[in-house]
Formats: structure tokens, C-alpha cells, sequence
């Protein structure tokens, strides 16, 4: 049989003392789109600007944004032959740019895509 009680009685052991506190990790706290409210794990990117206020916005929400903003501005356009022809050339610089994303992406994977089918007017 072991014997657990030390046989000197001036020694302490490991067992008689206190026990310290664990540390406990603070967990940041999860941030939340400011305009549809999904959590950062709802979303593929959360951008978020520390200040008094909090702000974030999602790519979801920047995406629909984009979206609203080129709409609005080619019905801005429609009847005006230079802001229409500046809405083309805005365009064609963002199909230029995701085309260039797209290469990047498939140089990742060493794919590569077929021949641009763009039509040359």
C-alpha cells in the first residue's frame, strides 16, 4: 500500500499547493455585418473598422451594393451619350480586372482557360 502522506513533515508537496488559476483565453467577440446583421462565420469576408462604433459590412452586402450602384448609374446614363459611353469603359475595366482574377486563380490550379470569346466590335 503507497503512502500518500509526506514523511517529512516539513516537506510540502506539489499536492498541498494551491491550485492556480487557469488562464482563460478572452474570446474576441464575434462581429456582425452592420447592414444584414450574419456573423462573420456566415460570410466569406467581414471588413470591420475599430472606433466608438463598430462597423462591418460583408462582401455579401459590398457585392449588392456594387450592384445597386451600377444599375443606378447606367439608368442615370441611359439618356446621356457620354456618361453611357463612360459606363461602357467602367465596365470593360471591371471585366478586365476579373478576368485578370480569374487568370490568377486557374494559375493556382495550372488551368488554364479557353480562348476569350469576347467579340471584337
Amino acid at each position: 500500500m503507497l503512502d500518500c502522506v509526506p514523511s517529512d513533515p516539513g516537506h510540502r508537496s506539489d499536492m498541498d499547493e494551491p491550485k492556480k488559476r487557469r488562464r482563460t483565453k478572452k474570446h474576441a467577440p464575434v462581429l456582425h455585418c452592420s447592414f444584414c446583421d450574419k456573423s462573420q462565420y456566415e460570410v466569406r469576408k467581414l471588413i470591420a473598422r475599430d472606433g466608438a462604433e463598430r462597423l462591418a459590412i460583408c462582401d455579401e452586402c459590398i457585392e449588392r451594393s456594387i450592384r445597386i450602384i451600377n444599375d443606378q448609374s447606367l439608368l442615370e446614363a441611359e439618356h446621356r451619350p457620354k456618361a453611357l459611353f463612360d459606363y461602357i469603359v467602367r465596365q470593360h475595366a471591371i471585366i478586365d480586372q476579373a478576368r485578370d482574377r480569374a487568370h490568377k486563380a486557374l494559375d493556382l490550379l495550372s488551368i488554364s482557360l479557353p480562348p476569350s470569346t469576347d467579340s471584337q466590335h
